[in-house]
């Protein structure tokens, strides 16, 4: 039952401008190439998580992404799964965006031909401003292009969005060839660990200017405990790497292949500490916020513990000039966040993503935070999407659960509407404001 005043601080929520902490979109001249339809263009991540978990098989899903195969033969494969998978978070952004861009009720059997017409109509030059600006109501949108092959792009929409970047080919080098080829990249050489941090040190140089963050991805890819190795054992493990001379030989159709043998995850681990810390340390002397992905990967089969926020403790002790932004809530250590939250200045809860995992964790989570996390830590908003309409859902949905929530606070702990109307607007604006944009705000797109 939707509390009382809901509907009432829903319209003060929906006015607010958003400050949009976390997305993934690919520049619009490259959406604006590709033949759009609901199948190709919303299925690269999210509810095709769901689908697999339903029961597609992989081949399946690779097929009704496909946009060369007519989309009535790709349809008849998606939509018994659809069916099965209406129930979620992801597929209730879908069917917003659907209703509020396109004009129809959901994505079913009846509409698909036609939305997917619509779609293409819509896809032209302005599209971005038309969802994120007129019809999302998105001041700024934190980018992570990930789609990107450098460190930071040059060529988006600073109207638009700001960048975030990643400094991984720097931590996660596993063999030989990566680090001649970063070295390339940075136009110098890479023999020795000195030199690889003289590298990070130039690129971070280079780019920091246009950037508003740092971002660490790598509970992807292995646990987010980032121990505090020395130099001596860092510089171990960059040898390992470099004096690789084993090869594997690996049979493939029409010939052989060879390939560097990697060194194993252990022995390369005390690289990857150091290096984190010492990313760490360049974001606090350029005084750029460290946004940590924890909590649920995107994809399937993923091992959840591996980023429970609760590893990175040991940073949030060190690092007490750092500001870091905790993404996703650190889904399902919502708690655990909480409390980490609760004891660390340092540390900011960031609802990226959350709302359309579950909604109604969502709410709890950001009743619980309010009960417990200062005000001004609590991010409410990050898309997290790599095609726009998907952002603008997850937006509707985010406004809904804000609204709610705090209508509830109004309702049962006394809260002022006047209160309940301020904390709305920290929430999607102001908190983020401060954390990325401390000099102010770029100017908004006519």
């Amino acid at each position: 039952m939707r509390p009382v005043y809901c509907n009432e601080l829903k319209k003060v929520v929906d006015e607010v401008w958003i400050i949009d902490t976390h997305e993934h979109l690919v520049r619009e001249e490259d959406r604006v190439k590709c033949e759009v339809d609901p199948l190709s263009t919303f299925l690269p991540h999210y509810v095709s998580s769901d689908l697999a978990s339903a029961g597609m098989s992989a081949d399946d899903l690779n097929m009704i992404r496909n946009p060369s195969i007519p989309l009535e033969q790709r349809w008849e494969k998606f939509s018994p799964y659809w069916k099965k998978v209406q129930n979620t978070g992801y597929a209730r952004a879908l069917n917003i965006a659907v209703k509020d861009l396109y004009g129809f009720d959901g994505i079913s059997d009846e509409n698909y031909v036609e939305l997917a017409k619509k779609m293409m109509d819509a896809n032209k030059k302005g599209i971005y401003k038309w969802v994120l600006k007129e019809k999302a109501k998105i001041e700024v949108s934190i980018l992570d292009p990930i789609t990107e092959q450098k460190i930071v792009p040059v060529d988006f929409d600073r109207s638009l969005f700001a960048p975030v970047a990643r400094f991984e080919e720097f931590i996660m080098p596993m063999e030989r060839m990566s680090l001649e080829s970063l070295a390339t990249q940075c136009r110098m050489p890479i023999h020795a660990l000195s030199d690889l941090v003289k590298a990070l040190e130039a690129k971070f140089q280079e780019v920091s200017g246009a950037l508003v963050g740092v971002k660490i991805a790598l509970a992807y890819r292995r646990p987010l405990d980032f121990e505090k190795t020395t130099y001596a054992e860092a510089e171990r493990s960059f040898n390992k790497i470099y004096s690789q001379r084993l090869f594997k030989r690996i049979e493939v159709a029409g010939g052989r292949w060879t390939f560097p043998e990697a060194v194993s995850a252990e022995e390369v681990k005390p690289l990857q500490d150091f290096m984190v810390h010492k990313l760490i340390q360049l974001a606090i002397k350029h005084n750029l916020p460290v946004q940590i992905h924890t909590g649920v990967q995107e994809g399937n089969e993923n091992l959840i513990t591996s980023a429970n926020p609760t590893r990175l403790v040991n940073l949030f002790m060190e690092y007490k000039d750092a500001k870091f932004d905790i993404l996703h809530g650190g889904y399902p250590y919502v708690d655990e966040l909480a409390v980490i939250a609760k004891n660390f200045p340092n540390v900011y809860v960031d609802m990226a993503w959350l709302h359309i995992i579950s909604p109604s964790v969502a709410r709890r989570a950001l009743s619980e935070w309010l009960d417990t996390v200062p005000s001004n830590k609590i991010l409410g908003f990050g898309g997290d999407y790599r095609f726009v309409e998907g952002v603008y859902g997850h937006s509707v949905m985010a406004r809904e659960n804000i609204a709610w929530t705090l209508a509830e606070k109004v309702e049962d702990e006394g809260y002022s509407l006047k209160e309940a109307e301020q904390l709305a607007k920290k929430l999607l604006r102001d908190n983020a404001s401060n954390l990325f944009f401390p000099r102010g705000l770029p100017p908004r797109a006519g």
